[in-house]
């Protein structure tokens, strides 16, 4: 006789492969209902009317777009038992444990020096971690591809996204801690609004222009992981730009990402307006990634289905 006939029958591996591959599918089925046949690609379109087709078609489909964001972070959290909490308990208890860490280290006060610290690591790694997971969204996403017609802007789109919505809750959990420890915020904090408009582009044109480049060269995505692990040490996270010598700070003036932690800074952590030498630098980058990573997939447009 069987016992336990009440208990809660936890799903199956197979099982929840299965009802990911539904939900996938539902949501790939929904982005082909929304847009039209495939449109007729002519090697001689202009770039203007290439930017225009390629933002028509996001937003016919931008409903899709919310439900794979969904999907994701739903398989993400899955089977967890404090579920979708973790994207706000796991960068605070990063926070406490760096700021442990970092504040004997660097003699430092725990409270400054941790909001200090956070306020460095969390775009960088908004960066990271989305370049890293997009470069691999076009080969992750063959068999739909080649299934039925979806913007190849799509599925970089969606990775960015996803992670996005972490970054934000980290953004959320860092001035919760932080205020809940007596540090002082001031106005100056509502220009992280378009501080991550402005970083979520660069990082979206950066993960659409490696996700192209891995499809023709698969070890692409392998060496950029190892290049921004290199890459994160000429960041100034953990120490304060004051420390180079001199002789060598003209390349922070340069460095986006060095920039990109200095607007978030400026605004969180010292309560003033960046100004517009410091704003130069990450709005022009992102600029040029924009022109490159759609000149590129313009050119490869018609020919990454077949390189798939």
């Amino acid at each position: 006789m069987s016992q336990g006939s009440n208990s809660p029958v936890m799903p199956t591996p197979l099982a929840e492969a299965t009802r990911n591959k539904i939900e996938t599918d539902s949501a790939i089925a929904d982005v082909a209902s929304r847009l039209d046949q495939q449109p007729a690609i002519n090697s001689t379109e202009s770039f203007g009317v290439f930017l225009f087709r390629s933002l028509r078609e996001m937003t016919n489909i931008k409903f899709a777009l919310a439900s794979f964001v969904v999907n994701n972070l739903r398989r993400r959290y899955r089977r967890s038992v404090l579920g979708f909490a973790w994207s706000l308990l796991n960068p605070i208890l990063t926070m406490c444990v760096m700021t442990a860490v970092f504040s004997i280290l660097f003699k430092q006060n725990p409270k400054d020096f941790g909001v200090y610290v956070f306020t460095g690591l969390l775009p960088w790694s908004f960066f990271c971690e989305s370049v890293v997971a997009g470069s691999g969204s076009l080969t992750g996403a063959e068999s739909y591809l080649k299934k039925v017609y979806i913007p190849k802007l799509f599925f970089p789109m969606v990775t960015v996204a996803t992670e996005a919505v972490n970054f934000a809750s980290s953004i959320f959990a860092l001035i919760l801690l932080a205020a809940v420890a007596g540090f002082h915020f001031t106005w100056t904090c509502v220009l992280v609004l378009p501080i991550t408009a402005l970083l979520f582009s660069f990082t979206y044109c950066c993960a659409l222009f490696c996700s192209i480049a891995t499809v023709y060269f698969r070890d692409f995505a392998h060496i950029l992981r190892v290049g921004l692990g290199a890459v994160f040490y000429t960041v100034p996270i953990v120490y304060p730009v004051a420390m180079i010598p001199a002789d060598y700070r003209w390349f922070y003036s340069y460095h986006p990402m060095a920039r990109f932690v200095e607007l978030y800074r400026l605004s969180i952590c010292e309560g003033q307006i960046p100004s517009l030498e410091v704003w130069a630098s990450p709005i022009v980058v992102t600029v040029v990634a924009f022109l490159l990573s759609f000149a590129l997939l313009k050119k490869t447009e018609r020919d990454i289905i077949f390189r798939l």
